[in-house]
């Protein structure tokens, strides 16, 4: 096997001494070189087929140009355009992106906290899998997060305005004359349903309205995409099998959404016509259902974008200790699954 080409073979082709060929194949700037003397160097190494060892290079430098982004659900299609926001920046920038899923296991989720800090990643973006969820052993890792908990105020943090999507959800349903809406809460998310049935009792209440009974379903937190939608499946066929119906129904994803749209399907329940379902995230599956499914979106890919400016910043000013808590806000998708009452 031919052995690798190195800076030494570069020299002795060229003439040249070690230290100016390394000078330019490194690309160093400190101390000028010819012309002339570049161009030498470059056809000796384009002739016996020298490459660059980056790696070694960025060990030397304490640098690998790579970043991490960690998420807990790989199954859960909430993130697949936020990574892409991600990507496209940090690409344009010379850095790679390796990607870790842990599954909602904070045991998994630490253990790729140890893998970045012994690697010398340059730095992370990460989706919390817990709200206790541990970032000591990062430290002098510059990352970033992704959520909008006010638990996080201390770190960078970028997500969407959930609340205030949720609230304009409601309002939406209200508006085309819906009284009698239900919440559906659970899934792939690490939050749990406090806040949510917070919101839920507080539009009741502000419209003078009382909750019917039953009219809050929570299925698990914390489960993967496929769990949360058998779940869901499972909570509606007993929900929508009783009697008064809703009229509406809010789910906290879209995931969830889609399964009340199915089981509602199976039922024979008339949807907008009978029962109004909106969903959040915006996903695209929802784009294709029956019928489409209307939505909260969020901005997941300018999430993306904006994560990876501010641990880009954050990279190359080490020395600038401030923190930046970005909150976007959500859009009304309305499409079919939705209509008057």
């Amino acid at each position: 096997m031919n052995r690798r080409k190195t800076i030494i073979d570069v020299a002795k082709e060229c003439g040249l001494s070690q230290a100016t060929v390394a000078r330019v194949l490194n690309g160093q700037q400190d101390i000028q070189v010819k012309e002339k003397t570049r161009k030498r160097v470059i056809n000796a190494a384009q002739k016996i087929g020298y490459r660059r060892n980056t790696l070694a290079a960025n060990f030397r430098r304490q640098r690998s140009n790579t970043i991490a982004i960690s998420i807990p659900d790989i199954t859960n299609p909430f993130f697949p355009e936020l990574i892409k926001g991600i990507q496209e920046r940090m690409r344009d920038e010379g850095y790679s992106v390796i990607q870790l899923n842990n599954e909602w296991n904070p045991d998994t989720e630490q253990d790729h906290f140890n893998y970045m800090a012994q690697t010398c990643l340059d730095g992370a973006i990460i989706s919390p899998s817990h709200p206790g969820t541990n970032f000591s052993i990062l430290e002098g890792i510059p990352f970033v997060l992704l959520t909008n908990s006010d638990l996080y105020l201390e770190y960078d943090t970028v997500g969407n305005d959930s609340k205030e999507g949720m609230r304009i959800a409601f309002e939406y349903l209200y508006s085309l004359g819906h009284r009698q809406i239900a919440l559906l809460v659970g899934g792939s998310m690490s939050s749990g349903p406090s806040w949510r049935q917070d919101l839920f009792c507080e539009f009741y209440h502000n419209k003078g309205m009382t909750i019917p009974t039953n009219f809050l379903v929570t299925c698990d937190y914390s489960v993967n995409s496929t769990s949360s939608f058998l779940q869901a499946r499972k909570s509606m066929e007993i929900f929508l099998a009783k009697s008064p119906l809703p009229t509406a129904i809010f789910a906290s994803n879209d995931i969830l959404g889609l399964a009340v749209l199915q089981v509602a399907n199976e039922k024979g329940i008339k949807v907008p016509k009978q029962l109004s379902v909106i969903g959040m995230d915006g996903i695209f599956s929802g784009q294709v259902s029956y019928p489409p499914l209307s939505t909260v979106k969020k901005n997941r890919s300018e999430i993306g974008d904006i994560s990876a400016k501010i641990l880009l910043d954050k990279i190359r000013k080490p020395e600038d200790l401030s923190t930046q808590n970005v909150v976007l806000p959500c859009k009304l998708i309305e499409r079919g699954s939705t209509g008057p009452i």
